[in-house]
């Protein structure tokens, strides 16, 4: 049975083991993920499926009424589950925010199964920007 939590430190390792599978850098650290994981302003909740992380979400939030999810992955065996939307609704309960923005590439049809609107957005990356 998938429990999901929130982070804590020991589940470091199990973030950066999954991000390294998902192929994404940023988190593939543990000691990165740790101090992400629990940074000021962030809440972030894991899946925990017999002892193995198999998923994580994270969100930055004022603590009051916004929150903008920043991050959702699960394991490529655990997909097509429900953990991702249960991952989605522990960072609505455990911030307290009335609504959460985010953006994707490839997981749209997953976010349009929540009540949303749709938005157009941008990234911005610090090499591109001009003086």
């Amino acid at each position: 049975m998938v429990v999901v939590m929130e982070f804590k430190p020991e589940h470091a390792a199990g973030v950066a083991a999954l991000c390294r599978a998902l192929g994404w850098p940023t988190y593939s650290d543990a000691d990165v993920a740790a101090r992400g994981g629990s940074a000021p302003g962030v809440c972030t909740v894991v899946a925990i499926d017999g002892g193995e992380l198999v998923g994580f979400a994270q969100a930055f939030t004022d603590g009051e009424a916004a929150a903008y999810l920043s991050q959702v992955g699960v394991s490529e065996t655990h997909r097509r589950c429900g953990i991702a939307r249960n991952l989605v609704n522990e960072l609505f309960r455990a911030t307290g925010a009335s609504r959460m923005d985010l953006v994707t590439e490839d997981a749209g049809a997953f976010y349009r199964s929540f009540p949303h609107k749709e938005w157009k957005g941008f990234r911005l990356y610090p090499d591109t920007l001009s003086d």
